[in-house]
């Protein structure tokens, strides 16, 4: 099944289930895992963990994802255990950040992070144990 998803340059087609985030179209895994384990299963389904570099793609990506029944989910950046600095899995530039409230805290509170999608809030992002069980919010650029 495929749904109609209006965009600024027209409608554009994708799988029932997926939404159109700019040019990268998103999909929340159903299985809650740690966030290697989300790396893998978005790779076994030709996807990546999202990344959100530009604070248009990560405005887009949480109006879109609004109503779906994960509290959270895993992104794609982590903290170097070297330096402490967060990057992108695709090597973006980790410019644009949308960290809620005093997050990150310090190393030993989490090296990755998930979005929130609970409330009305701005889908801020928080450190977590790269353990912890979230789901991998994957995409695939169009």
């Amino acid at each position: 099944l495929w749904q109609i998803k209006d965009g600024r340059r027209g409608g554009h087609l994708t799988p029932l289930g997926w939404m159109l985030v700019l040019v990268k179209v998103t999909k929340i895994l159903q299985e809650a895992e740690s966030w290697q384990e989300s790396i893998r299963s978005c790779k076994n389904q030709t996807l990546d963990l999202i990344s959100l570099p530009s604070e248009a793609l990560q405005k887009q990506t949480c109006q879109n994802l609004r109503g779906n029944d994960a509290k959270q989910v895993w992104i794609g950046t982590r903290r170097s255990s070297l330096t402490g600095d967060w990057y992108w899995l695709d090597e973006s530039d980790f410019n644009d950040t949308n960290w809620a409230g005093s997050e990150p805290g310090d190393v030993s509170e989490g090296q990755c992070a998930v979005m929130s999608l609970e409330g009305d809030g701005d889908c801020g992002w928080k450190d977590r144990n790269c353990c912890e069980d979230a789901r991998p919010l994957c995409y695939a650029i169009l």
